[in-house]
């Protein structure tokens, strides 16, 4: 059994590195103003993208019947171009990669995708996880200033055991390298929790307390846009009288439009 899990992941490994291999790449860059991007190789088909002039893609396939491309567009689609419209191009490796660095852009050209933060204006995520070692489940819609900037508001619940805490309020995320397919950020939020005790608790009172929370995470985009978001962040909850922090530790997706 042994010998045959060897041989399995000397496949695996042999696998990763021959699909991360440098190899030349295909490109095309947009000269056409404007240029039509189809769901096949013909002008009859329907368009599902309008190119402008100078955005480049990769290239995919090369039509058999007329001069039609089939290249991957931004959000992890793709689609056909005409060739008189573009400028098709080959971009060669620069020098022998490492073993890690072809193993990582083979994980990356399978999986990853391009971040949609960039062209995006409305985000919306849904998180669960643990504040303070309870459940957690949050929504949190944003409204993205830039690629940069983004303006986030919060809304959940904490089921615990004695209480449930209720969580609202608004915040802002700046994303520190928008660009990148695993994204970091940093968050900050300010709102009020509300705790009402469970029907059998006679000893926790019913309050709003002030919630303050601060912290950061990472966003990860896969194809067809689908943004994995982790969260780690520490919260404190707090009146004039007392307060109390608490840690969340979160993952959910994230929907961009």
């Amino acid at each position: 059994m042994s010998a045959r899990l060897s041989f399995v992941a000397t496949l695996l490994v042999l696998a990763l590195l021959s699909a991360g291999r440098a190899e030349a790449e295909a490109y095309l860059r947009v000269i056409a103003q404007k240029a039509p991007v189809h769901s096949g190789p013909s002008g009859s088909y329907r368009e599902v993208f309008i190119a402008e002039r100078g955005q480049v893609f990769q290239v995919l396939e090369r039509g058999t019947r007329d001069y039609w491309f089939k290249v991957e567009l931004e959000d992890g689609t793709n689609g056909w171009i005409l060739g008189d419209m573009v400028y098709p191009f080959e971009v060669g490796p620069t020098g022998e990669d490492g073993v890690f660095t072809r193993m990582g852009k083979a994980i990356k050209s399978t999986i990853l995708g391009p971040p949609p933060v960039g062209s995006a204006h409305i985000g919306l995520s849904f998180s669960a996880g643990l504040l303070d070692n309870e459940g957690l489940f949050l929504l949190r819609p944003s409204w993205l200033i830039d690629p940069y900037w983004a303006i986030e508001g919060f809304a959940g619940l904490s089921p615990r055991a004695e209480k449930d805490v209720f969580l609202g309020g608004l915040g802002f995320v700046l994303r520190l390298i928008p660009g990148a397919v695993i994204g970091p950020y940093a968050s900050l939020g300010l709102g009020a929790a509300h705790i009402r005790p469970k029907a059998d608790n006679y000893v926790d009172p019913e309050e709003t307390l002030m919630a303050l929370g601060a912290g950061g995470g990472l966003e990860i985009t896969f194809k067809k846009q689908i943004t994995l978001r982790l969260d780690a962040r520490n919260w404190a909850l707090f009146n004039q009288n007392h307060a109390n922090n608490g840690q969340e530790y979160s993952g959910g997706l994230a929907i961009f439009f």
